[in-house]
């Protein structure tokens, strides 16, 4: 299964959604407020004119705790709000980032020079580094749409199984994935990786995958100037 394949909620739809969301939080904590600042006057004007001060003094008891309910009630809405505008700034972050990383990544495929830059070599002898950072970048979209919720478990492990029947797959992780370490995952962002391993060595355990590795054919020029990889002129 392709990186682009995966399915992608809309922008314009979740979008709609926290805005809703926010909405609904900003009018209920309104309510709330205009209650608890209306209710005093209300009762005042309804039961003064009788002049039973008993009965306003149970009123007012009774409205003290209706108004901690309230406040508990504003209290929680607030919450809400924060906590979806902490989850809306995180999103907007990690999107950030990961634009950024995206074309570091994009430049150092399409100018070699520039690979040098991250480190020691990511492939062997033999085999151009630009596969290797190519699927980088596929497990890199796969771990962020697992974050975002966007991926779930059942099309993760379809996506990886298919990412590992194929050997340049399972070289890069065999070269740079943590395969070997057989630590118990604490968390989501680690259970992606846990999974990412489980289906490296169950590939493995299959045999050989379906599709070998095909190095890259060499460039020559013919006659009339253009390129050609079939390696013959």
């Amino acid at each position: 299964m392709a990186a682009v394949d995966l399915p992608r909620p809309s922008d314009r739809i979740s979008n709609a959604i926290r805005g809703l969301l926010l909405a609904v939080c900003a009018i209920s904590f309104t309510a709330a407020m205009v209650s608890v600042a209306v209710t005093p006057i209300l009762l005042g004007r309804l039961f003064a004119a009788d002049g039973d001060y008993a009965r306003l003094s149970d009123i007012g008891q009774a409205y003290g705790a209706a108004s901690a309910v309230v406040a508990v009630m504003a209290l929680g809405v607030v919450a809400v709000g924060l906590m979806l505008q902490y989850r809306q700034f995180r999103a907007s972050r990690l999107q950030s980032l990961t634009e950024a990383e995206d074309q570091l990544i994009r430049i150092a495929m399409q100018d070699p020079q520039y690979r040098q830059c991250w480190g020691a070599r990511v492939a062997p002898e033999g085999v151009d580094e630009g596969e290797y950072y190519y699927c980088s970048a596929i497990l890199n979209i796969w771990k962020r749409a697992w974050q975002l919720r966007d991926l779930s478990e059942g099309q993760a492990r379809a996506c990886l199984s298919s990412f590992f029947d194929s050997e340049i797959g399972r070289m890069f992780w065999r070269d740079n994935g943590d395969w070997h370490r057989r630590v118990k995952a604490r968390g989501r962002r680690a259970r992606i990786v846990e999974l990412i391993n489980e289906a490296y060595l169950h590939a493995e355990k299959c045999g050989p995958p379906a599709r070998r590795y095909e190095p890259r054919r060499p460039e020559i020029l013919i006659a009339d100037g253009t390129k050609d990889r079939t390696g013959v002129p």
